[in-house]
């Protein structure tokens, strides 16, 4: 008989205690195991009173072979313990070397996860049949609506960029999402000096401070991928430097996966919703908006693609303060496009401002094909030369290339939409790989197409905005199913559109979009032909698009006199309001 010292230790957070446990067995037998059995052992533990603290752990002993016990541990306290050193050090690793990315990412990751798992169960809790249910649903609204906007300020980058993107869908998202999330447009977090100074120190070897004359710290913008900052070179030339979050390349592949999972994780709950292949397809476009240089190049070319235009302006590059994190721009003095009193102030009409805004985005759409994915960042101010208002077009890194083969038929399609011919809408969205024009004309136009009616109406009414959020909502796999049958680069497309609609709204709708953009793309489809025979062809189009709109503007005119004077009379029948706004589009 031998007897075996068995040393158990155990681990808390005040205290390390040890037992020494004395063993009696018999020697071992010829297969070279110990025969002690575990209601041996068991028997034993129960002598010292450590049953409860030790049988589960005594079960899954590994007594070793050798003719001395070395020791036995207790697994869950040492795994424990193990945890949270790796834990630990982990964190230590990724704060020296990676400056916490990794920590960074996961606590994004987790906070995402919170915030889409709070408004899921918010929205999951709503029940139709409640009589409260409407009232209820928009404080569910307001209250998501402002976790939203928590969560992407917090989380900065990419999340802000996404937000900028349904805040500017506000004729679909209920306005207490929309009126929440136009916040990102101003609203970003600022970073420190000593990070802005670990852009320059890695990307020009020296502090900014030293590369200008001056440099201002304050930041006079902040987006969701830099901050700008006003700077004077040598010279006194006054500059506009925008600088790149120094963690931003670092943190967007993780942060696009992580946003890329979620939705795909809303889809299981919610089946109808999702957008995450918008991200996989777009993910090499928002790739390309990081590096500035690329940024530059767009902004000459966008500047070379509308000089026929006197009333666009677009910022000098200045190349030997440029690189792919930190763009030196020309200094603009100018207002943003939703500031309308500093526009009055200039004394410019709203008008001439948003005609313009068409006119421009016209030229990329249908004819340059060289379209700004993120307009909302252009400014006005007033012409030097003429004194009438100037748009200065900010803001290049994120451009689309729309080739011929879809430009031409985009033309087609646009402009018999606003003539109600649905022969060449059918036509010309087949040619775009489309199958139900009508709905790929609400998408385009983010308006009800009535073909029976006049033209399409500049503005929103209620009934309206409440037509297209049910129409969203019902035809939620329809509407997703049209935007996978268009070409992939017409996606930044529908954003131009959505952007430019939403500022024409801002300002009151004082321009019939829609029009101004079918005479724009007639002119692009005859452009070809650039001879005497092509401006003929021009010319009677245009007379016939002018003459079509002129007959539903008369037609309208004529039912409004027909039920007045009936309504004057006392004949009018009950739905005459309902007939007339059918008819003719009114709103």
């Amino acid at each position: 008989r031998k007897v075996y010292y068995l040393t158990l230790t155990r681990f808390s957070p005040s205290k390390f205690t040890a037992h020494k446990i004395v063993i009696i067995c018999n020697p071992l037998n010829d297969s070279g195991s110990h025969n002690l059995t575990q209601k041996e052992i068991d028997f034993k533990i129960k002598m010292f009173s450590l049953r409860q603290i030790l049988t589960k752990s005594i079960r899954n002993l590994d007594l070793l072979t050798n003719t001395n016990v070395k020791a036995v541990r207790i697994h869950k306290h040492y795994f424990r313990a193990i945890l949270i050193s790796s834990f630990a050090g982990f964190v230590a690793y990724d704060g020296v070397l990676n400056e916490f990315t990794y920590c960074g990412a996961c606590k994004r990751f987790l906070r995402s996860l919170k915030t889409a798992g709070l408004i899921s169960i918010d929205y999951l809790l709503l029940s139709e049949l409640d009589p409260s249910y409407e009232s209820k649903l928009k404080i569910v609204h307001q209250r998501s609506a402002n976790r939203l906007l928590e969560a992407c300020l917090l989380n900065g980058g990419l999340y802000i960029k996404v937000g900028q993107g349904f805040a500017a869908i506000n004729h679909i998202l209920p306005e207490e999402y929309t009126s929440t999330l136009s916040n990102l447009q101003d609203k970003c977090l600022p970073t420190s000096q000593a990070d802005i100074q670990k852009v320059f120190i890695k990307d020009f070897g020296c502090k900014p401070e030293e590369l200008f004359k001056e440099f201002d710290y304050k930041p006079v913008a902040a987006a969701s991928i830099a901050q700008v900052f006003k700077a004077k070179l040598e010279n006194g030339q006054e500059v506009a430097v925008k600088v790149q979050y120094n963690d931003l390349q670092k943190r967007f592949v993780s942060d696009l996966t992580t946003i890329i999972v979620l939705h795909d994780i809303i889809e299981l709950v919610f089946k109808d919703y999702n957008f995450g292949w918008m991200l996989r397809d777009v993910r090499n476009n928002l790739v390309q908006e990081l590096n500035f240089v690329n940024e530059g190049k767009n902004a000459e070319r966008c500047a070379k693609d509308l000089r026929i235009f006197n009333f666009v302006y677009v910022p000098k590059v200045y190349w030997t303060y440029t690189t792919q994190r930190v763009l030196t721009l020309e200094w603009i003095d100018g207002y943003k496009m939703h500031d309308l009193q500093s526009i009055k102030n200039m004394r410019l009409q709203i008008k001439d401002v948003d005609r313009k805004l068409f006119q421009l985005f016209s030229e990329q759409i249908f004819n340059s094909g060289f379209v700004h994915a993120d307009p909302h960042a252009s400014n006005i101010r007033k012409s030097p030369k003429t004194g009438k208002a100037e748009l200065v077009l900010l803001d290049h890194g994120l451009y689309e290339e729309l080739p011929a083969a879809v430009r031409k038929p985009l033309c087609e399609f646009w402009e018999a939409t606003v003539l109600k011919d649905e022969h060449r809408m059918f036509k010309s969205a087949r040619q775009l790989g489309i199958n139900d024009y009508m709905k790929f004309a609400e998408v385009l136009f983010q308006h009800p197409i009535r073909t029976h009616s006049g033209r399409i109406p500049t503005k929103l009414n209620a009934d309206d905005i409440e037509y297209m959020q049910k129409i969203a909502k019902q035809n939620f796999d329809l509407i997703m199913s049209t935007l996978k049958e268009m070409p992939r680069n017409m996606l930044f497309v529908i954003r131009n559109l959505n952007t430019v609609r939403a500022i024409g709204r801002m300002h009151g709708d004082v321009v019939d979009r829609p029009r101004v953009m079918a005479c724009y793309a007639q002119r692009c489809i005859y452009k070809k032909y650039n001879s005497l025979q092509g401006f003929f062809l021009w010319l009677f189009r245009r007379l016939y698009f002018e003459y079509s709109l002129l007959s539903f503007t008369l037609k309208r005119s004529c039912l409004n006199m027909y039920f007045y004077t009936l309504y004057k009379l006392g004949r009018a029948p009950k739905s005459a309001t309902t007939i007339l706004k059918d008819l003719t589009g009114a709103s």
